[in-house]
């Protein structure tokens, strides 16, 4: 991604990082609760359901706010919105694998 791709594309790019990020919280939750419950047979708390309920709605409007952008980057600048997107599978590449070594040792 060139510099000036970098900034064509800051918008989208940001909506797309926060979309990660309440993605992040909202599984982070889930595991959390899921993992308790295993653990000690215990349920979520309505506090518990509702905060993972609200997360989810975070997430849910990010993903059509990162919609919203990456769709008008990409007919105002499709090189850009292009350029985007292969660096967002560079950075997924590169943290798979560092999962998968840690998921094999």
């Amino acid at each position: 991604m060139t510099p000036a791709q970098r900034i064509q594309a800051m918008a989208a790019f940001q909506a797309y990082n926060a979309m990660e990020t309440t993605k992040k919280r909202h599984l982070d939750l889930m595991l959390a609760i899921d993992k308790r419950a295993k653990k000690f047979n215990l349920t979520a708390t309505d506090a518990e359901v509702d905060m993972l309920n609200r997360l989810l709605k975070d997430h849910d409007e990010q993903v059509e706010q990162f919609k919203l952008e990456s769709d008008t980057l990409k007919s105002v600048n499709p090189e850009a919105h292009l350029a985007m997107f292969k660096y967002v599978g560079e950075i997924h590449g590169m943290l798979d694998a560092f999962v998968q070594d840690e998921s094999t040792h």
